[in-house]
């Protein structure tokens, strides 16, 4: 869009003892008329024709057919949304539209799952009917996720989806709103409920995965007690390279505790005071130092075939120096 330097300035002044009257003086200088970007008439109804196309696919046809166009991408989903908003919009409250579509669809293409009114509280839960009843026994894997702030109300949409031949299926979803008067643990017992609709399709599900969300590990927890839980690969990696790049030192560690859960962990282990060769957190195998270097000394005796080691170095590569004696 062509843009003029019209040297306009705005100046707004206040007198010291009339703090409530403001002089405004405004300089303007016409400039040529800006550039109608509204859609024409024949781009309007390119989309009124191609309404039964996704917006990406009329959006693609537009720039075929006039690549310069002072057009975006935006005005046409606008426009694709509003003739085809009465296929999906069903009342002017969303949540009553929501609700109507789904009863509209029930039993041929969705399953409206039972979810109980709670106060302050408002949750509508789905799923998709033919791939819960037609892969439902076969759901080994499945993992959960959410996201905020899905629409105008402030409904949050979760999300239970199956691993299935190395590709994601979605299985089903809800939307969940509370009110700052909620009970506590109100949400968890609407998340359970939501997995123990999946669980009725899902019979053999052995694993189950998540983010770090407390709600979303107990519920999988209570409600699938024989399913192995974990954070989902993706969630781990972006959790631990956020906390390698904070400049701040780890929480209070307490190793006995780390040691009962894994025995694998050494309860003699502290960060920033267990100290070796190296500093503290850096694994030989990583460190581009070499070790000190030590030597491996034993003492044999050739006519029993016995050995004493004297001293045993740190590294796994070692040199040998024999001292033998007897005959």
């Amino acid at each position: 869009m062509d843009r003029h330097d019209c040297g306009g300035w705005l100046r707004i002044s206040i007198h010291d003892e009339r703090v409530n009257e403001a002089r405004i003086r405004l300089s303007h200088r016409h400039h040529k008329p800006y550039v109608s970007i509204s859609m024409t008439p024949e781009q309007l109804k390119t989309v009124y024709d191609m309404r039964n196309q996704s917006p990406s696919k009329i959006w693609d046809y537009i720039l075929q057919h006039d690549p310069n166009t002072e057009l975006t991408e935006k005005q046409v989903q606008a426009e694709w949304t509003r003739i085809n908003q009465d296929h999906w919009r069903l009342d002017t409250d969303q949540v009553k539209s929501a609700t109507m579509l789904l009863e509209r669809l029930e039993g041929a293409d969705v399953e409206v799952f039972p979810i109980t009114p709670r106060e302050n509280a408002s949750a509508i839960a789905f799923g998709f009917k033919e791939v819960l009843t037609g892969l439902g026994e076969t759901v080994e894997e499945v993992l959960m996720d959410s996201t905020w702030k899905t629409n105008a109300l402030g409904y949050e949409l979760y999300s239970i989806v199956a691993e299935m031949n190395g590709q994601a299926v979605p299985l089903a979803f809800m939307f969940v709103t509370l009110l700052e008067s909620a009970q506590e643990g109100t949400k968890g017992a609407l998340l359970r409920q939501f997995i123990q609709a999946i669980t009725h399709h899902c019979p053999n599900i052995m694993f189950t995965l998540s983010d770090k969300d407390i709600l979303e590990i107990d519920g999988f927890r209570i409600e699938i007690p024989n399913a192995k839980h974990q954070l989902c690969y993706w969630h781990g990696i972006k959790y631990i390279e956020k906390r390698l790049g904070e400049n701040r030192p780890p929480a209070a560690y307490d190793p006995r505790i780390a040691h009962a859960v894994f025995d694998f962990v050494d309860p003699t282990w502290a960060p920033g005071v267990t100290m070796s060769w190296l500093e503290d957190g850096v694994h030989p195998d990583d460190a581009e130092i070499s070790e000190p270097p030590e030597t491996l000394k034993i003492k044999i005796n050739l006519a029993t075939l016995t050995a004493e080691a004297i001293s045993i170095p740190r590294v796994k590569t070692v040199s040998i120096s024999f001292f033998p004696f007897g005959t």
